[in-house]
């Protein structure tokens, strides 16, 4: 039986029970610290504007990116850019997964972690007691 794995980061929750982490985001050999929204209802990893310009990317250039539908837990329809693949990292140097991100087409969001990424791994587990946190178990 193989031995699992556990990545274990800290979460923050805002005012409005909203969950948080942070992780180390490589795109075209930069590498950033990103805070992303968890959000088990969003498939995708979405970057915002906002890091994207960190990142060096003109958003004026995001109209020449391939376009794509995303529809929402709520059902609502969004219209959103396919930004390739991109790499997360914890501690800088622990690779977490390689995955595809997308960004949203015309207005500004948060920077979206779901499950896109969490199905990358064979477990995943929140612990909002006194030390909160997310649990990643990976092979």
């Amino acid at each position: 039986m193989m031995e699992h794995k556990i990545l274990r980061t800290k979460m923050r929750v805002d005012p409005h029970d909203q969950w948080f982490i942070y992780a180390w985001v490589l795109i075209g050999g930069r590498k950033l610290y990103v805070e992303f929204k968890v959000d088990t209802g969003c498939n995708s990893l979405v970057l915002s504007h906002k890091t994207l310009k960190k990142f060096g990317v003109n958003i004026a250039e995001l109209a020449r990116l391939p376009s794509i539908t995303g529809i929402q837990a709520s059902g609502d329809i969004h219209d959103y850019k396919k930004l390739g693949t991109i790499s997360l990292f914890h501690n800088k140097t622990l690779h977490i997964c390689d995955t595809e991100a997308v960004c949203h087409a015309t207005r500004e969001t948060h920077d979206l972690l779901g499950t896109k990424v969490f199905m990358k791994f064979c477990g995943l587990a929140f612990n909002l007691a006194d030390e909160r946190h997310m649990e990643l178990k990976y092979v």
